[in-house]
């Protein structure tokens, strides 16, 4: 966790996903690390909201 990386979980309903994300998300903020979550619709409609506004790239540093 040294280097910060974007992770993108796939899978059906049902699978876990959230449920590890959850505990990844735990064990980082554990060891200091600052973390965000996005559900897929959540983060599409974020990235699209940013660009009508003509403000592409302001999305990460807000969080």
């Amino acid at each position: 966790m040294e280097l910060a990386h974007n992770l993108i979980l796939v899978g059906g309903t049902g699978t876990g996903k959230t449920h590890l994300a959850t505990a990844l998300g735990i064990a980082a903020i554990h060891r200091g690390n600052r973390v965000r979550f996005f559900n897929a619709v959540d983060l599409v409609n974020c990235l699209q909201q940013e660009k009508q506004l003509e403000r592409t790239g302001t999305l990460l540093p807000s969080y």
